[in-house]
């Protein structure tokens, strides 16, 4: 049984149509799989996806701003033009934020019923908040506290599983492909993938 950690980026992905073989893989995972997936990264998942719709309603709302101040222009042909095709967008807009809310909504609750969930422990708290308490922080991602939970949840559960392979998937190359991070996450048994895809690749190249 292989161990495969994901995390918020890959949530967000399949939310938003970028990440076609991650949506495949999550829907219908090998059952030589299991997905795991810290607490700590739906909370993640759900805060970024209400930025992400307070700014799509921000452009929404200049949207029809717009709009309304072509109408009003009774002169110029361009602005009946322009008003026709902002109002198109509106629509689009709408039943785009729609797609998104409406996988967004479908995966989570699909990880919900379908993967473990990763509760990390009072000891990962104990162990971050002591490093953030030095003189110089001591963090493996610095200034991130939330991808600190994220990655040392990941690795506390590793830890419990010595025998199993274990794979991890995350987009974040900002964080995860750090050297520190990289070298942590080998020491752990945990091999590294950036994208869906490549993660694929290998594990088809594993059962040949």
């Amino acid at each position: 049984m292989l161990i495969l950690y994901i995390e918020t980026n890959m949530i967000m992905a399949v939310a938003k149509g970028r990440d076609l073989e991650a949506e495949q893989l999550l829907r219908n995972p090998p059952p030589s799989i299991n997905i795991a997936i810290p607490s700590i990264c739906y909370i993640e998942a759900i805060n970024t996806y209400r930025k992400d719709k307070e700014y799509q309603l921000k452009f929404q709302a200049e949207m029809d701003k717009q709009i309304n101040e072509s109408i009003r222009d009774q002169k110029s042909i361009h602005a009946k033009s322009f008003s026709r095709h902002l109002q198109k967008a509106s629509i689009e807009n709408t039943l785009l934020l729609n797609d998104i809310q409406n996988r967004f909504s479908e995966i989570i609750n699909l990880l919900l019923d379908n993967a473990e969930t990763i509760n990390f422990q009072n000891n990962i708290i104990q162990e971050i908040g002591s490093q953030v308490f030095l003189e110089k922080e001591t963090l493996l991602i610095k200034n991130d506290l939330m991808e600190n939970l994220i990655l040392q949840s990941i690795l506390d559960h590793a830890n419990q599983h010595p025998n199993k392979q274990k794979v991890f998937i995350s987009g974040n190359t900002k964080d995860f492909r750090k050297q520190n991070v990289q070298q942590i996450l080998n020491s752990a048994g945990i091999e590294y993938f950036s994208n869906t895809k490549d993660f694929l690749g290998w594990l088809e190249s594993q059962s040949s």
